[in-house]
């Protein structure tokens, strides 16, 4: 009697590549978006936490950290930086700062524990932000970088006004953690009110303000992570030697930067946003918008505190 066996076998591997093959294609498809993260770490501990998310989404294959600059002045904001990279594998990422000084820059309770951690990078030996910017965006596709910023704009106007052209060919997309109306904070410290003006009124893509966050408390469950890890460090160290959550501000921004609007942003294009100074910009479709939320503070947490203890890479 003849077998089918041969045949048999020949249709269930048909089927397998016919399932199959367009899962392939859509990995092989989906691009990593390609971040530049620009933070003041050092007062607040949420961009401590918001790198941590960066490292976590970049293991997930979501996002490539092309550099990470630093906009406020503290002597130990380089070096912890680079602690986090080198503890999540990646020490190799550029780090810039932003060289000319701040009107009464902060303090921070956490920056020099967290230096202590291993890293190979100094404030003396690290070079600018507008340098870092510029050879990180050079070496991009057209359209292809989104900035997420969760400080003050300072290094953003330094390159708007030096690179204008280059800022407008390879940036996909702004993301700026601020107040939407008067803010009181990453918009106007250390007298940077005209500075945000200008960036916001004259940056030539679609740029977001990220403005929520305050009640979504994240961090606490870092109290289970390795003593080894720098970001548990920041946090013990923000809360005076123990584990609370904090408001996750910058972590929303980097969710949005990453991910998109997906099933957890509402994109808003209508209505204004403002300044203390006086100055008024107006939301427009694919231009100026704001970020408002379709899930619960409980279902942020979730999200936020999940990536916050994946392991680094190996």
């Amino acid at each position: 009697m003849k077998s089918y066996k041969p045949l048999v076998k020949t249709i269930i591997i048909l089927f397998l590549i016919i399932i199959l093959l367009p899962t392939q294609i859509f990995a092989q498809g989906k691009q990593q978006k390609k971040i530049i993260y620009d933070t003041d770490m050092c007062l607040d501990v949420d961009d401590v936490g918001a790198m941590a998310l960066l490292h976590a989404l970049e293991n997930k294959g979501e996002s490539k950290l092309l550099a990470v600059v630093f906009n406020e002045v503290h002597s130990s904001g380089a070096p912890a930086i680079d602690a986090i990279n080198t503890w999540y594998g990646r020490g190799n990422i550029p780090i810039g700062i932003y060289k000319d000084s701040l009107s009464k820059p902060d303090i921070s309770p956490y920056l020099e524990a967290v230096a202590k951690f291993p890293h190979d990078l100094e404030t003396a030996n690290a070079p600018s932000a507008l340098d870092v910017y510029r050879k990180a965006l050079r070496g991009q596709p057209d359209g292809s970088v989104t900035i997420i910023s969760v400080g003050f704009l300072n290094n953003l106007n330094d390159l708007l006004i030096a690179e204008p052209e280059l800022v407008a060919k390879k940036v996909k997309e702004l993301v700026i953690m601020a107040g939407l109306n008067n803010d009181g904070f990453n918009l106007t410290r250390h007298n940077l009110t005209e500075i945000s003006k200008h960036v916001i009124d004259n940056w030539p893509t679609p740029l977001v303000i990220s403005h929520n966050g305050g009640s979504i408390r994240t961090g606490e469950i870092l109290k289970d992570a390795p003593e080894a890890n720098p970001v548990r460090e920041g946090f013990y160290k923000y809360f005076k030697d123990s584990f609370k959550g904090r408001s996750s501000w910058d972590e929303l921004a980097v969710l949005y930067g990453v991910r998109g609007v997906g099933t957890v942003f509402n994109e808003i294009t209508i209505g204004t946003g403002s300044l203390p100074n006086g100055y008024v910009w107006n939301m427009k479709p694919g231009f100026r918008s704001h970020l408002e939320h379709k899930i619960s503070d409980a279902d942020f947490v979730k999200i936020i505190e999940d990536l916050m203890l994946e392991d680094p890479q190996k």
